[in-house]
This record gives C-alpha cells, structure tokens and sequence, in this order.
C-alpha cells in the first residue's frame, strides 16, 4: 500500500490513477472525507487528518511502501513559506516515526534557489526542512504546470482572449502536465532505486502564443494572448480570491520566470513528460459525466 498526499489535487488524483492501475493499494490523507468519496468507492483508504500534523502522517504512514507528499499551497492564507517548511517538517518527522521505506516529495523548478523566486521560495524551504532526513526519498522537481492556464481557459473559449503573466509571448516556456508529475512520481515510489532528484519538464517547451493557439484549435475560435500591465498583477490576482501575500508571491514567481531566474539546477539529466499541451487543453473542453 502507498500512501498519497493531496489526491484531490491534481498531482495527487494522477499519482494515486497510476498506482491503482498498476494493481497497488493507495491510501489517502484528507481533510475532508466527503471530498473523497469517489477515491473510496475505487477502493482507496481514505485517512482523516492534516498533512501539516506529524501524528496525522505518521498515522496515515503506518505500514505503507511509501509515500507521496506534497505541500498544497493555500493562497489566501499568510505565513506561506513558513507553512510548507512546517508541513515538510512534519512529514521528515512522521516518516522517521513511522520508519517510512520511501518518500516522493513534490518541489519545483527553481527551488534549488533561495530566494528571487516568489512563491517557489515555500519549496525551498520544504527542501531544506527535508535535508538530511535518513528515509530514502526522492525530491520531484516539477517546473510550470500547463493546469496553470485552466482557470483562463474559459475566457479564451468565450472572448478568444488568454490573459498571462508570461510577458515574452515568443520563448519557448517548459511546462508539464499533472498528469506526468503523478505517473513519474508513482514510478518513483515503485521503482527498485529512485533517484534522490529528478527535474521533470513536459515532451515540448511551448511559447505563450503556441498555448493560444492549442486552445484555438480546441474552442474553434481565434485566441490571442494578452499580458497584462506589471502593475496590475497583484490586484488581478487578489480580485481572482488571493490574499495579499499570495498574491505578492505569485506576481514575484512570474517576475523569476520571466527574468529565466527560475531555472532547473541542471544537476541531473532533464526528464521530459509525454503529455503535451493541446493534449491537456483538449481534456477540459470535455464536458464531465
């Protein structure tokens, strides 16, 4: 049995999809067990608790293979690093409690650097609270997630207008779908020995204008993207349900981004996804069952 993290997230739902088709066991820590019920009519454990609790995860980690762990950000809330070093704190504890066998901890692209990153400075910390911890585990680098155009995508349906904070619409920006960060973070917690460090970056880099024009060829309608001015980022982002901080932070993640000071480390050999971008645009064009 694996236990999975965050598995009414994105990466979570893709990691605890891919353990299950490969016939493992996935037990899942959640706040809320309503939100999980469709996972416990697939036969997942769900186990009530907080992943910033280090009884709550050596409890949920009792007797498993491994772990997924993650640390959800919540953008509305103060404190944000000082919440993932903490949620990570409790996970190095709760794994030496529980004598975990392994651990995937999901980070990101540029966490390797201390600061001029915004909001990736929270994984930064995670990775530090997390040194040294004598579990085998495996810090998953992810770089910019391509659900990170989902919440516009409905704009660029009706309007034909996609509003990013990418400010070179012509560079080549790596991206990967949830998709691939939970198939490879499965075959982490599966594998004979896993890596202490994997960078995964998505099959194509695609500029900002090659995003608008997936979605065009998806909603079948002109789409052209549009940056807003710097100056108005953190009021979009808090009028989109942000507080103050996580708005600063995120605006702060795209100036690094946009400064290429957001960077893979280029300490291990680059893992590339399989799913590109129009694969995952097309998937929420579908209407749900």
């Amino acid at each position: 049995m694996f236990l999975v993290t965050g598995i009414t997230g994105n990466t979570g739902a893709a990691a605890a999809r891919a353990l299950l088709a490969s016939g493992r066991r996935v037990r899942a820590l959640v706040r809320s067990p309503e939100k999980a019920r469709a996972w416990a009519a697939q036969g997942v454990e769900i186990v009530t608790g907080d992943v910033a609790s280090a009884d709550d995860l050596a409890r949920a980690m009792a007797g498993v293979e491994g772990a997924y762990l993650l640390a959800p950000p919540d953008y509305s809330a103060s404190g944000f690093v000082a919440r993932a070093a903490a949620i990570a704190g409790a996970a190095r504890a709760a794994a030496e409690a529980a004598g975990l066998p392994r651990l995937v901890f999901l980070s990101s692209e540029g966490a390797h650097l201390p600061d001029g990153t915004g909001v990736i400075e929270s994984l930064h910390a995670a990775e530090q609270a997390l040194a040294g911890l004598r579990t085998p585990h495996t810090v998953l680098r992810a770089t910019y997630f391509q659900e990170n155009w989902a919440s516009v995508f409905g704009l660029a349906a009706a309007q034909g207008v996609l509003p990013t904070l990418l400010t070179d619409l012509d560079r080549p920006q790596r991206m990967v779908a949830a998709a691939d960060i939970g198939r490879i973070a499965a075959e982490l917690l599966t594998a004979d020995a896993p890596p202490a460090l994997v960078e995964l970056a998505g099959p194509e880099d695609p500029t900002p204008r090659a995003v608008a024009a997936a979605i065009a060829r998806v909603v079948g309608r002109l789409v052209e993207p549009v940056v807003p001015p710097r100056e108005a980022w953190e009021g979009i982002l808090r009028e989109a349900g942000l507080g103050e901080e996580g708005a600063r932070l995120l605006a702060a993640m795209y100036d690094g981004i946009n400064a290429e000071r957001v960077r893979f480390s280029g300490d291990v050999p680059l893992t590339r996804g399989r799913i590109g971008i129009e694969e995952t645009v097309r998937a929420w064009a579908v209407p749900a069952a």
